[in-house]
């Protein structure tokens, strides 16, 4: 019995995963998956009795399954999420699965709770990718690896929906050009605007206080602003009358 439920649960899933491939996601509920996965409603309530189960199963389901075709190793973190970004355009399905879940992931629930790990958790994986390509000299950053991840995880995301949302725009395309920018500034050493200090170090200036001495003739004179409003001053061209030539 129990080995006849994982097989129908496993078919239940595929049923899912096909179901989701053909249809919109708000077009996809327990009977679509159940007459796709070829097996009763009740047997799918049976095993599934919440949705949000067969969604969180589906999901982990279909992530296992892609990248399994793939000829070749990625040679980096970023050839690696393009890679993923080019099977999201051969196979749409489960972008449309990830935009639908969105609002889960949002609520105050235990399942939205377990959506919002996923997340995290492949943030962390792209971060620690990152930072194994930076130590192999793959990859030449300054920036802290879970900063650089948030960011590639953000185009690859918003790629994704732009893929959805104008299906004319070459994502592909457009990833490498993003990536070349976020590559550039990865390279750059971002100094916190409190941080004026090391930018005159940077420099070879020494902002310190006690680089001029107190009251000495080499301290720089105070800069004075005048900020009040300009007076405004009439021409002679004027059409207003001016005071000091008005007839009596």
């Amino acid at each position: 019995m129990i080995d006849d439920d994982q097989s129908l649960a496993e078919r239940i899933v595929r049923g899912a995963i096909r179901a989701y491939r053909l249809h919109s996601f708000d077009h996809v509920d327990a009977g679509v998956v159940a007459e796709t996965a070829g097996v009763p409603h009740e047997t799918l309530d049976r095993l599934f009795p919440s949705w949000d189960a067969l969604l969180l199963v589906t999901y982990d389901r279909w992530v296992q399954l892609r990248g399994t075709r793939r000829s070749r190793v990625p040679r980096c973190t970023i050839e690696y999420v393009r890679m993923t970004l080019a099977e999201d355009v051969a196979d749409p399905g489960l972008v449309r699965v990830l935009a639908g879940v969105i609002n889960i992931a949002g609520a105050d629930t235990g399942f939205a709770e377990l959506f919002r790990k996923r997340y995290e958790d492949y943030v962390a994986q792209i971060a620690a990718g990152l930072e194994r390509d930076v130590q192999a000299d793959a990859e030449q950053s300054v920036v802290p690896a879970e900063q650089a991840a948030t960011q590639l995880v953000a185009l690859y995301q918003g790629l994704q929906i732009q893929m959805l949302v104008r299906p004319h725009v070459d994502v592909l395309v457009e990833y490498d050009r993003a990536v070349r920018t976020l590559r550039q500034g990865w390279q750059v050493h971002q100094t916190p605007s409190w941080d004026l200090d090391s930018d005159l170090a940077a420099a070879g200036i020494d902002g310190s206080a006690d680089h001029h001495p107190a009251g000495g003739a080499d301290r720089h004179p105070a800069v004075i602003v005048d900020l009040r409003p300009p007076v405004p001053v009439i021409s002679s061209s004027s059409t207003a009358p001016d005071a000091t030539t008005r007839s009596a």
